[in-house]
């Protein structure tokens, strides 16, 4: 167990007693009726209401029933006009950038009017609280978590170009992608009948990462999938290039993200190029 996470089990179960007998030492209580201690204030601009925050935040009961952990993982959260008197919302304008605290907060007012939850958890009683652990990393407005998504997609994107023309270079491949930016490679021709928009086909693919590590793929299910090409079925990049393939034929596409996930999926990252090994075994 490392240092940071040893330090706050060590505080939390310290707070956990201190609820045990009702009392909370070092403890501060706020006109509100919020319970706190401020660990560490750097006296800075503290964050409000309709502000968008990023934290890093532990949260679980006096009953020490884990509620979340972020894991040492900071996310973005905004701040609402406080539900009720001493809620998180209020908590959380205690603090700035870089401070860290801990709140006390009951249980059944948080997880009914802040969690929204429908019916309380059995080990929640009248004296459950809600204890908090947060640390707040910055205080931004909407517009700037904008301003801040564009460039890290328009980072991500100039790094799928570059991986996908290193990739390119690095294989020696010459030949020229499609106009929507397929590159399909035939490895092994076919006589096949032509896999025509609208015709049920039977393949085989194994997905890889340009790094050569697989993904997905139909052989380890040994179970080849069907589709009618041209509707939209699968992915844009394998509807396209299987449209260009004969029965018996195989092929190796390489599919820039807007022909895959652009939004990433499972294992798969956004704005992430793939490789596919395409089998045309039926053409129908």
């Amino acid at each position: 167990m490392g240092r940071r996470v040893f330090l706050l089990f060590t505080f939390v179960t310290a707070v956990l007693a201190s609820c045990t007998r009702g009392d909370y030492p070092g403890f501060e209580e706020a006109d509100n009726g919020l319970i706190y201690k401020i660990h560490i204030d750097n006296k800075g601009k503290k964050a409000k209401a309709g502000d968008y925050i990023s934290v890093e935040m532990t949260y679980l009961t006096n009953e020490d029933s884990l509620l979340f952990d972020a894991k040492g993982q900071s996310f973005p959260l905004h701040i609402d006009p406080p539900i009720f008197p001493g809620d998180i919302n209020d908590a959380l304008t205690l603090l700035g950038v870089g401070d860290s605290a801990t709140f006390v907060i009951r249980a059944d007012s948080f997880l009914i009017k802040n969690a929204k939850l429908t019916k309380l958890p059995s080990f929640v009683d009248d004296d459950s609280k809600v204890i908090f652990h947060v640390k707040l990393h910055n205080i931004q407005t909407l517009e700037e978590i904008k301003k801040e998504e564009e460039q890290k997609k328009l980072a991500v994107q100039k790094k799928e170009i570059a991986d996908i023309e290193a990739y390119i270079s690095s294989h020696n491949i010459t030949k020229s992608p499609t106009a929507s930016g397929l590159y399909y490679l035939p490895t092994k021709k076919g006589k096949g009948p032509r896999a025509q928009t609208g015709k049920k086909v039977k393949v085989h693919y194994t997905g890889r990462f340009l790094d050569g590590s697989k993904f997905d793929s139909s052989y380890d299910r040994n179970r080849p999938i069907e589709f009618e090409v041209g509707l939209g079925q699968v992915l844009a990049g394998m509807d396209e290039g299987v449209s260009l393939m004969r029965e018996g034929e195989e092929a190796t596409f390489i599919i820039p993200s807007r022909l895959g996930y652009t939004g990433g999926r499972n294992d798969i990252p956004p704005y992430t190029p793939l490789l596919f090994e395409i089998k045309l075994i039926d053409v129908k």
